[in-house]
């Protein structure tokens, strides 16, 4: 008689069109200090709104603050107002960290702001969140997420050039 054994889990990683997507690790493994997992929160895209959940807990929040996200590796956005990205990802790698603010559902801007795991702007798309509202996080320093959304959007389509069309993607390209 054979032992059979069951098959290793696995992981399954999202798709990019550029090929494997990038990684970022944790830089600070002294801040991904242990935090009740039931306190973060889990972003739901419903339409042109968001809502989130909390752990375990079954009903829908309206997201309504300034949040910090990370995108883990499995594709789930986790979030947390107070909490540092390497204490949401438990120091765990991620496809993307940044800050995301909420006004009554709707996603007012997000950015790349994350000192440990420090994602760079080339690879926002990872985020899985809307371009069009994706400011560096230098931009959030200056300001600018705070112009009229017209004159914000300009700007931001001046610095982000859509990369070719051959290459087949919606990837955003520093100029």
């Amino acid at each position: 008689m054979r032992l059979v054994l069951p098959p290793k889990p696995f992981l399954i990683q999202p798709k990019f069109m550029s090929g494997q997507p990038k990684i970022y690790p944790n830089l600070n493994a002294a801040a991904a200090i242990p935090v009740d997992t039931g306190q973060i929160f889990h972003l739901r895209s419903f339409f042109d709104n968001y809502r989130v959940t909390r752990g375990n807990q079954h009903g829908l929040l309206v997201a309504n603050s300034k949040y910090i996200f990370c995108r883990m590796m499995t594709g789930e956005l986790l979030m947390h107002p107070t909490y540092r990205h390497p204490a949401i990802a438990a120091g765990k790698p991620v496809l993307y960290a940044g800050e995301a603010y909420f006004d009554n559902g709707k996603l007012e801007w997000w950015s790349n702001g994350s000192g440990n795991y420090r994602p760079d702007a080339e690879h926002a798309l990872q985020a899985e969140l809307p371009m069009d509202r994706f400011y560096t996080y230098q931009d959030i320093l200056k300001g600018r997420h705070k112009e009229s959304r017209p004159a914000a959007q300009e700007e931001n389509r001046r610095r982000i050039i859509k990369s070719n069309a051959g290459a087949g993607g919606n990837y955003a390209k520093r100029s």
